[in-house]
């Protein structure tokens, strides 16, 4: 009986240790040893894409996600609003965006409802550097002339 409790008490010490050495290790590095880097670029060797319609590059799909989803509030239709709205914002590894930002607004209003649509815009390319998938800072300026459902090569020759 005393030999079988000595059994039982090495191998609760060896499952333990074994326990603990898991812990350790995964609370310390990301998955199969690879640390975890949480860096955000500010330089990539490939930017960050976004992909919207059949659009060709990133400020071409932008523009069109923002003529299409941006819903002008009819309070705000006639303040007289013109310029741009720029908007930061991390592109993740996962394709999401997060740390969303105001870098220049126009009114709470309006920049709340800029905002709201920039959340929307789903799955991102995310950047690469050093042939890598990485964080990536990416700024976006968002014309007035797309909340207002204009394209600014449209506006241009009706002038």
């Amino acid at each position: 009986m005393i030999n079988r409790l000595h059994s039982i008490d090495k191998e609760l010490k060896s499952l333990t240790i074994i326990l603990t050495t898991l812990i350790v290790c995964f609370t310390s590095l990301n998955c199969f040893g690879q640390e975890r880097d949480t860096t955000i670029y500010l330089i990539q060797d490939i930017q960050p894409e976004f992909k919207y319609e059949n659009s060709l590059n990133t400020p071409d799909a932008c523009k069109k996600y923002f003529m299409n989803n941006f819903k002008m509030p009819k309070i705000l239709e006639d303040n007289g609003y013109h310029g741009n709205i720029i908007v930061s914002f991390v592109v993740e590894k996962d394709s999401s965006i997060s740390h969303i930002s105001l870098t220049r607004g126009m009114g709470d209003a309006l920049d709340k409802y800029v905002l709201e649509t920039v959340k929307t815009m789903r799955k991102w390319t995310p950047g690469i550097v050093n042939e890598k998938i990485v964080r990536s800072r990416f700024t976006l300026p968002v014309s007035l002339r797309w909340l207002y459902g204009n394209d600014e090569e449209k506006t241009e020759k009706n002038k």
